[in-house]
């Protein structure tokens, strides 16, 4: 599944400085595009992490965002293509970033905003009522077999699905719309000016 998403920007100046830059704009316009996307592309990942409902869990082996960061990837532009993208990609992060809470039916994680039920889940050790941290609790735990070990761990939904959501669109659009005018324009004045 591929998702794009198009920013467009009208300014008669900037237009006016693309003819005077001549061969040298791409330069300048490269350098405009990774200014205003890394700044848009850190706001966007929030609000898909807020939409998958992921939150750094103290039991957990890494922050989420170490675990994010390895699921998504970023191309800047260069002269010679002139275009900012990010992907993401991989299944869903272990559950245990998706806000478990465990109760005698199975752990339940937060799914896209919903609560989910996993059954026959655990990920704390000892009998209910006083549950506590176990030498296997970094991770939501299901029972697959009969066996002591017959285990896998569920995952929560995938980054892709999330970054196909209105909420993390309409972020990515509103802030590429508010920083790539102002960063072209100063991108392009660099290059006029000879750097």
């Amino acid at each position: 599944m591929s998702l794009d998403i198009r920013t467009e920007i009208r300014s008669q100046d900037i237009e006016r400085m693309l003819l005077q830059a001549g061969a040298r704009a791409p330069v300048g316009i490269a350098r405009a595009l990774n200014r205003a996307g890394v700044p848009t592309e850190n706001a966007y990942l929030r609000v898909v992490k807020t939409t998958l409902g992921l939150r750094n869990h103290p039991y957990a082996k890494a922050p989420v965002g170490n675990v994010m960061k390895r699921r998504t990837s970023r191309r800047a532009a260069t002269a010679a293509n002139l275009v900012y993208s990010l992907a993401g990609f991989g299944r869903g992060l272990p559950a245990i970033y998706y806000q478990p809470k465990e109760a005698p039916a199975g752990a339940s994680i937060n799914w896209l905003g919903a609560r989910q039920r996993i059954d026959r889940s655990f990920y704390l050790s000892a009998k209910f009522p006083r549950r506590k941290r176990g030498a296997i609790s970094h991770a939501v735990w299901r029972r697959t077999g009969h066996g002591k070990w017959a285990l896998d761990r569920p995952r929560g939904p995938g980054i892709p699905e999330a970054m196909t959501q209105d909420a993390p669109r309409t972020t990515w659009e509103s802030q590429a719309a508010a920083r790539l005018g102002p960063a072209l324009a100063s991108a392009l004045a660099a290059v006029l000016r000879g750097y």
